[in-house]
């Protein structure tokens, strides 16, 4: 997830365009909605199955009852009730009790959101049309009484006026819907295979993760998680164009509002060097087809990872003089969500607990490490130049070196906290600066210390790739199947702790306890050293900065860090 809050700032825009146009060997198609997007057809030789190839069964040692037939019907009303229209049908239903339940909260967004608090007017019936009684057992949780009835209907509208990674919207623009913030759930059946199929007005099109051909309308998920880990865009147009990478067909989808300016190429090719960065980090990710929706200059500011895709949303639009294009950053960040995360996961995210907010202490490593791979791919993928990147560190350097909470608050309990901060409602007065820090940053912070400390320690022969690719190891590849969600298991903050010494080569539980678990400073002067790099403060006051700079004597030996730090290499030589 990236919110506002985290979103890079490059500065001014500069008076001209700074995009990089050098070829590639890429094919590309790109096409309007509207007027071909059938040829999204020929492009496309995978299924759903490829989805559901990734989720596995449920573990032998955890019974559960027969499996229900359960489908989802989603009609799309009139743009100005902002009114979704859904049925949920259950079949096969055993028993005098059926709970339904209503996420109250989402992942990627920590905080208690109490989805339940738009659904409006709640009906049950059998299949002859007679009416079912039922009651709320919970805010979020309704319990349903059979009375022998074998299948069960359950309509009710949500009213969806947000445009989020989180929430639902329906307006004259375009209809996007996030699955927690609409699809009831049976309790005890996540792990049933799931139908869903959705009606759009005449004249407008649909796309999400899971559409393998033009405004595909029906689709079938292994389990609920899938479903609602598939966000969805319905609009009257927008532009879809693709390119391969590794094998992989990669959709970059965008609902743009107003003119384009010419920077519809320019974009993709931008999505396009993320993407061929970040598969070189760990490995390029156990799927066919991904699909990057974008909302650009539409209120609201977010991007939220998936399984299959990632949503993003800036109200800012395109233009010529962008140094960087509204989007792109998100794009870098969410997109290396698809293995940290996604499926090297905290052992709370997933399968998930919708029922009540969680609190887990590894948001440094899961949203964090990701803000600094994100920043760093920008530069990386020559998207913006060293002294911008620079710039950009030097940010994060002052914010982890200044903000109060630093002194108060660690990493490791700043993310255990999240469900207090991140997007949650503040109804009281609180003393914010003192009482959290920023889990991307902080992380953001530790993930590059530790990447320096590393490639220091073993003359830039290993990085923090190698530690990803050591936790992938012990929890995705060598894990058993723990649940019916996703391959291996998720990790605690004692197998970061494991990766990160076997790489490093020595016992890292004490830096791990001193600058995650403890509050002191963190080690700038000596771990940036390693790279023959400083900070420089200049101003005060308001004009106060902190600059990344680089040692003009540094040796070959911190040359040879840098060069790998900036260029994510190891085993290379310095630069003359």
């Amino acid at each position: 997830m990236l919110t506002a809050h985290h979103r890079i700032v490059t500065g001014p825009r500069p008076a001209r365009s700074t995009s990089h146009r050098g070829a590639h060997g890429s094919a590309r198609r790109g096409w309007s909605v509207a007027a071909a997007l059938l040829a999204l057809v020929l492009l496309a030789p995978w299924t759903t199955a490829a989805a559901q190839r990734t989720a596995t069964r449920p573990a032998a040692s955890t019974p559960r009852s027969a499996a229900y037939d359960i489908r989802y019907h989603l009609a799309i009303g009139d743009p100005a009730s902002h009114r979704y229209h859904v049925e949920l049908t259950v079949g096969g239903v055993t028993g005098d009790t059926l709970r339904l339940q209503m996420p109250v909260w989402s992942p990627g967004r920590y905080a208690k959101m109490d989805f339940a608090k738009n659904v409006l007017g709640l009906a049950v019936t059998d299949d002859n049309g007679r009416a079912l009684q039922f009651d709320k057992e919970l805010g979020s949780l309704w319990r349903v009484y059979p009375a022998g009835a074998r299948a069960i209907h359950v309509r009710y509208d949500v009213f969806a006026n947000t445009l989020s990674g989180t929430f639902s919207v329906l307006d004259s623009a375009h209809a996007n819907f996030n699955g927690p913030s609409l699809f009831l759930y049976v309790v005890g059946h996540k792990p049933d295979p799931v139908r869903l199929t959705v009606d759009i007005p005449a004249g407008w099109h649909l796309i999400n993760g899971a559409s393998t051909q033009p405004d595909q309308r029906e689709f079938t998920f292994p389990d609920y998680d899938h479903l609602i880990d598939t966000p969805t865009e319905v609009a009257p147009a927008f532009t879809v164009d693709s390119f391969r990478v590794d094998g992989r067909l990669y959709r970059v989808v965008v609902h743009h509002n107003g003119p384009e300016h010419g920077q519809r190429e320019r974009f993709v090719r931008d999505v396009e060097r993320i993407v061929r960065a970040e598969n070189t980090v760990i490995a390029p990710p156990p799927l066919e087809m991904y699909t990057f929706l974008f909302n650009i200059g539409y209120d609201g500011r977010d991007g939220m990872e998936h399984l299959y895709s990632t949503q993003i949303m800036d109200r800012n639009v395109w233009s010529d003089t962008a140094q960087v294009l509204p989007g792109i950053t998100s794009a870098a960040h969410e997109y290396f969500h698809t293995w940290n995360v996604k499926r090297i996961r905290p052992v709370a995210l997933g399968p998930f607990d919708y029922t009540r907010e969680q609190y887990q202490p590894s948001l440094w490593v899961a949203e964090g490490w990701t803000q600094y791979y994100g920043e760093m791919t920008l530069h990386r993928a020559g998207i913006i130049s060293k002294d911008t990147l620079y710039a950009l560190l030097g940010r994060r350097i002052q914010y982890n070196s200044e903000l109060p909470a630093r002194t108060e608050v660690s990493a490791r309990m700043s993310s255990f906290n999240a469900p207090f901060w991140d997007g949650a409602a503040q109804a009281m007065a609180t003393d914010r600066d003192h009482a959290f820090i920023s889990y991307y940053y902080k992380g953001e912070a530790l993930a590059m210390l530790l990447d320096l400390s590393i490639r220091g320690r073993t003359a830039n022969a290993r990085s923090l790739d190698d530690v990803l690719r050591t936790l992938k190891r012990h929890v995705w590849d060598d894990a058993p199947k723990a649940t019916y969600y996703l391959q291996g298991r998720g990790y605690t903050e004692q197998d970061v702790e494991r990766a990160a010494s076997e790489v490093a080569g020595t016992d890292m539980q004490p830096w791990f306890e001193r600058y995650v678990g403890g509050v002191e400073e963190l080690p700038w002067t000596e771990t940036l050293a390693l790279a023959g790099l400083r900070v420089r403060v200049t101003g005060e006051g308001k004009e106060k900065r902190y600059v990344l700079e680089e040692i003009p004597d540094a040796t070959d030996a911190q040359r040879r860090v840098r060069d790998g730090w900036l260029t994510d290499t190891t085993g290379t030589t310095a630069s003359p």
